[in-house]
């Protein structure tokens, strides 16, 4: 029943050919199975998983790196190798780091010093507020162990006071105070000098000069202590203590001392001092001793000239601070008040 008797033996089958059939025999093995009932309890058909190609980066070509075109001779769709996936590199070499590493290196070395120095001055500035601390509680708290003058320990006495210009004075005054102190120590040069001129007179002079040669001796050993105390170490105190009263003892007493500079620097005969009048008649008699006694002169005029200047400048300072009369009236007041001595004398005379 199958063949047709109408057909012509001698004719090909057109579905018979190899390629229909073949396609016809991979349809039915696919389709296989579809007609039959289906059974939940048979086991699962095995499917045939075809391998994943991994991917790949695609080499270069001879022309250098990127993509080929299928069937090329670099590569692509016809070659072994699988075109890249979403997102992939076509180039294996990592990417390109901009900008020079030996400035980047340098740049690092900058950035360090500069945390070695802000570290190093935060660490000075911590010094310096625990060194201040210390100081400023030394200056209120310390004991206050006398130092001047330095005189040896093998000596029988002792330093009177405490002197410390760098640890009592603020900065602001300490060089008009030093300033003040050097000329102290040249007062003190200038009457041994002068002492020492009027012994060389006595000594070659006779009993003329016995006069010059004692008063010399006294002023040296009287008003070297007292310039100390009563003007050098007032102004010391006035600026330590911020004292307007001791500002104003102090112009009194340095004003003193100008007058003597200049009653120094004449020299008037058997006066005690050599100065220019006494240096001319010495040198009638005695031409060494009158040099000496017109080097002694011009100490005294220096002197005195220095002195003119550092009041102008302390006057000056004293306005600056604040002080004035008022204000010194204030403090004596208030320190007389607190004695009680001064102020039963005080209403004793009211």
């Amino acid at each position: 029943m199958d063949d047709n008797p109408f057909a012509d033996p001698n004719q090909v089958n057109p579905f018979m050919d190899p390629s229909v059939t073949q396609v016809s025999a991979q349809s039915t093995t696919v389709g296989a199975g579809l007609d039959e009932p289906y059974d939940p309890y048979a086991e699962p058909a095995t499917v045939s998983v075809a391998p994943v190609i991994s991917h790949q980066t695609i080499p270069a070509g001879p022309t250098g790196g990127g993509y080929s075109a299928p069937g090329s001779a670099g590569g692509g769709y016809g070659s072994s190798a699988t075109p890249p996936a979403y997102g992939s590199s076509f180039n294996s070499q990592p990417p390109r780091q901009y900008g020079n590493e030996e400035t980047m290196h340098k740049q690092k070395l900058v950035e360090d010093e500069f945390r070695k120095r802000e570290e190093d001055l935060e660490r000075r500035e911590h010094q310096l507020r625990d060194e201040q601390k210390r100081l400023e509680d030394a200056r209120v708290y310390g004991d206050r162990v006398p130092n001047f003058p330095p005189i040896p320990k093998f000596f029988p006495c002792t330093p009177c006071v405490y002197h410390n210009i760098d640890f009592d004075i603020p900065p602001e005054h300490q060089l008009t105070v030093r300033r003040v102190f050097y000329h102290w120590q040249f007062t003190v040069f200038c009457y041994l000098f002068n002492f020492l001129v009027c012994f060389g007179m006595i000594c070659s002079l006779g009993t003329s000069a016995g006069s010059a040669f004692g008063l010399s001796l006294l002023f040296a050993g009287l008003f070297i202590p007292l310039s100390f105390l009563t003007w050098y170490r007032m102004l010391y105190n006035a600026v330590r203590q911020d004292s307007s009263i001791r500002y104003m003892l102090f112009f009194f007493m340095y004003g003193f001392q100008i007058f003597v500079s200049g009653i120094a620097a004449l020299g008037f005969n058997s006066g005690g001092f050599a100065g220019w009048i006494t240096a001319f008649k010495t040198m009638e008699k005695n031409k060494v001793l009158g040099v000496l006694g017109i080097f002694v002169s011009l100490a005294w005029c220096l002197n005195c000239l220095i002195a003119v200047i550092l009041i102008m400048q302390i006057h000056k300072t004293y306005r600056a601070t604040g002080q004035s009369m008022e204000k010194a009236s204030g403090e004596f007041a208030a320190s007389a008040g607190s004695n009680r001595n001064i102020g039963q004398a005080v209403l004793r005379t009211l």
